[in-house]
């Protein structure tokens, strides 16, 4: 069984080592470094398709139902479930990751492409995180 905190901080950890590495690979002009960041986004898309495949895609435990309710309502019929909300970031790891994979394959021949492909995986990798942050927070 995966960790509770490891099922939400795996794509957020990978996001910033991700960016942080393909902006060092940028800067000091290390093509390696870039490949090595956009292959830890394939590596997400990855992880996201196999977290959908599995169906865990929040922690067992984000709601502890063996604490008294108080007469609150657990689930509202109006509103949609966690899960619901969680399975279009995912998706959205996925859909990166296949973009990251052509920017990996766009990079290894030298490509003016990958520069942009990877851009373009970065902007949606941060939007992904946010949208990620803002679901578990609102849990």
């Amino acid at each position: 069984m995966i960790s509770n905190f490891t099922l939400l901080s795996i794509p957020q950890w990978a996001v910033f080592a991700a960016i942080t590495i393909i902006i060092y690979g940028w800067t000091e002009g290390k093509r390696s470094f870039t490949q090595i960041g956009t292959a830890i986004f394939v590596l997400l898309g990855i992880y996201a398709a196999w977290v959908i495949y599995i169906g865990l895609l929040v922690p067992e435990t984000l709601f502890d139902t063996a604490e008294e309710l108080d007469g609150e309502i657990l689930f509202n019929p109006d509103e949609i479930p966690i899960e619901g909300r969680m399975l279009p970031v995912y998706w959205g790891f996925v859909v990166n990751g296949v973009l990251a994979l052509a920017a990996f394959i766009t990079g290894m021949k030298e490509s003016k492409a990958s520069k942009v492909l990877k851009i373009i995986a970065i902007i949606f990798s941060l939007f992904l995180f946010f949208a990620m942050i803002g679901i578990s927070r609102s849990a």
